[in-house]
């Protein structure tokens, strides 16, 4: 199915559920995975960035080690843009390394930020000629488990977990 996937991922809750996606669409599909990760400047250049380049870094060789530790080939790059070219790098990284699809994670946005409709991912959707798979978040408040079967039952009940 796929190849090659290209993981943006970012400095938030979001980009953790966005690689544990990810680590299980590779699994399904055998594919490689790019990491990228890009560092927002400010357009103002008094402002500086909230991340040094040593943290991102560190947030993408993260990502890679989790990667090849579940036997996902991976790699990874950072990268330092504009806020309002953020999107563009991560569609042009996709389109360098030839990938298949695109792997985002969502932050939930409440009130306006939701309505507005300018966040990176929705600009990369707009932008991006593959598909773009957005990594679900769990629910504030909420821990995500992943359901494990225990025996073979329990993998022909579905894949509700069982309440405990």
């Amino acid at each position: 199915m796929w190849h090659r996937l290209l993981l943006a991922i970012d400095r938030f809750d979001s980009g953790q559920a966005a690689l544990d996606f990810t680590i299980g669409l590779a699994r399904g599909s055998g594919a490689d995975v790019r990491v990228l990760h890009a560092r927002e400047l400010s357009r103002f250049s008094r402002i500086p960035p909230v991340e040094s380049v040593s943290d991102a870094q560190l947030l993408v060789d993260d990502a890679v080690l989790a990667l090849r530790l579940a036997d996902i080939g991976a790699e990874g790059r950072t990268c330092s843009a504009i806020e309002e070219r953020v999107a563009t790098r991560i569609v042009a990284e996709a389109a360098r390394w030839e990938c298949d699809a695109l792997v985002l994670g969502s932050r939930r946005l409440r009130w306006v930020g939701r309505l507005s409709g300018r966040g990176i991912r929705e600009r990369v959707v707009r932008l991006s000629p593959l598909p773009v798979i957005v990594a679900p978040t769990p629910l504030p408040g909420r821990r995500r488990r992943l359901f494990v079967p225990t025996s073979a039952d329990d993998h022909l009940e579905g894949t509700r977990p069982r309440r405990q």
